[in-house]
């Protein structure tokens, strides 16, 4: 087994929880539709979860020939994966809950958006440094937004804000999967 078929297993073990828990919210969301309102921002932030794992994956088969396995790298795996499992359980509230999904991620963003943040911050870092990957001048822009945005959105409770700026960072994360080489 190769490095990178270590680590992408290790990967595939954390964002794989990290999507079938987005899939539970789903089903969830769905169950509980007549009962608790799912408003926007809740499936928005799912789609970012499920959109951030699949550019982790794609970033990471772009490091393929380089990365090497190693105490830090595994340290590096979880700060990016598990981010996005936190992301993944915080987004609904807890069973029997009666405030809707839109309110319960607006009282709970702070540290939701932070998570976002952390993740691709921990990638650059661990990239840069444990793979020695130089980013092309659109992935650098593309990484910065994908940050600078989550952290900017920390930044207003209102409601218009939130959906407009979860929906940018769905787009951008869409941009981002057809971006890695």
């Amino acid at each position: 087994m190769s490095g990178f078929e270590y680590v992408v297993g290790f990967y595939a073990l954390l964002l794989g929880l990290a999507v079938a828990n987005v899939a539970v919210g789903f089903a969830d969301m769905w169950r509980d539709r007549e009962r608790v309102g799912v408003g926007y921002c809740a499936p928005l932030l799912a789609g970012t979860v499920l959109l951030g794992a699949m550019n982790v994956w794609l970033s990471t088969w772009a490091t393929r020939t380089m990365v090497t396995v190693d105490g830090w790298q595994m340290i590096a795996a979880l700060g990016i994966s598990l981010p996005y499992v936190f992301v993944s359980r915080a987004m609904s509230p807890p069973e029997g809950a009666t405030v809707t999904l839109e309110d319960h991620y607006l009282r709970s963003r702070i540290p939701i958006l932070v998570a976002l943040a952390i993740a691709p911050a921990v990638s650059v870092y661990s990239k840069i440094r444990l793979d020695h990957f130089h980013y092309a001048e659109f992935e650098e822009m593309w990484l910065a937004a994908r940050i600078a945005l989550p952290l900017l959105l920390m930044l207003t409770p209102s409601k218009l804000v939130q959906r407009a700026g979860l929906l940018a960072l769905n787009l951008l994360l869409v941009v981002g999967l057809f971006s890695w080489k």
